[in-house]
């Protein structure tokens, strides 16, 4: 069961499907880390109830799906080397706890995931306009990535990502943002793919 979906309206940090804001990840687990030992940017978390609702995927009730990815205001490299495969974003599932920011330049104000029922999804694998949605399978934007154990989560697309959050428009420049999630390992898989 796929769906579109939006971010454009202003929430809390309480929010549990949302993007930007502080994450609600436990101070028992450590920040996410990029190859250098850079802090990861949180990106967005999807509540357990859209998680099973849209992905088919059963995480315990009061835990979310959180996503980080590398990012640098003035760095392109990041989405390069994300498309190259040198540098991967971090998903877990954990109980939300309360709001926690280490990011240096984090999305503000956090903004409520919303579904947008009004329209089937594409579920074609290759389509010419690539939307945000969340369950189903991937729409490629270049050549099928293998993600054999994981399940797809979401993507994002950088076009409506930059125009919604002009402040952090180059996180995927003009790219795809791929998530996946693997129920037995509790790890994940963020990757992008730009033409």
């Amino acid at each position: 069961m796929a769906s579109y979906v939006t971010y454009e309206k202003d929430t809390n940090d309480q929010e549990r499907s949302k993007v930007g804001g502080s994450s609600l990840l436990p101070q028992s687990i450590g920040w996410p880390v990029d190859r250098f030992g850079k802090k990861l940017m949180f990106l967005a978390s999807l509540s357990s109830d859209l998680l099973k609702s849209e992905c088919g995927i059963d995480i315990p009730q009061g835990h979310i799906l959180s996503i980080f990815c590398p990012y640098e205001k003035e760095d392109i490299e990041y989405p390069i080397d994300m498309a190259r495969g040198r540098e991967r974003g971090f998903v877990v599932v954990h109980p939300a706890e309360a709001p926690r920011q280490e990011f240096g330049d984090p999305i503000l104000p956090a903004k409520k995931l919303e579904l947008n029922k009004k329209f089937a999804t594409d579920e074609d694998e290759f389509v010419e306009d690539i939307d945000d949605k969340i369950g189903g399978g991937p729409n490629w934007l270049q050549d099928r990535f293998d993600y054999a154990g994981n399940q797809f989560v979401m993507q994002i697309s950088g076009m409506y990502f930059g125009k919604i959050i002009p402040t952090h428009k180059n996180v995927f420049m003009s790219g795809v943002l791929y998530v996946f999630y693997n129920q037995f390992s509790n790890e994940g898989l963020v990757t992008l793919q730009y033409s």
